[in-house]
């Protein structure tokens, strides 16, 4: 929510639900062993096959329409745009912030 406004072009969260991580030990995350990476894997391709999950200001959650993994290869294509859109520029792009003017007691 923090992104504001503009949230659903500069902001991507893939979360697991319960389901795809029933299997996953408590020590899923530093267990290295092989059936462990296995089961990982399996959890991390059901959460890309997944509707993708938005939040809605002061709204809740609403189900988008595109797969986790739609929305990844939409952002990825996104941020390989900007980055071509920076390297062309001869000059970095700066943003000023205007001062804000101070109330003052009458």
């Amino acid at each position: 929510m923090a992104f504001g406004q503009c949230r659903s072009s500069n902001y991507i969260r893939i979360q697991a639900n319960g389901s795809s991580m029933e299997q996953c030990g408590a020590d899923a995350d530093c267990n290295p062993s092989p059936g462990n990476v296995k089961v990982l894997l399996g959890a991390a391709d059901e959460m890309l096959k997944q509707k993708n999950v938005e939040s809605v200001m002061f709204g809740g959650k609403r189900i988008g329409e595109q797969t986790n993994m739609e929305k990844l290869d939409w952002f990825a294509g996104e941020l390989v745009l900007e980055h071509q859109r920076r390297s062309c520029r001869i000059a970095p792009t700066v943003a000023f912030k205007q001062p804000t003017p101070k109330a003052t007691d009458t």
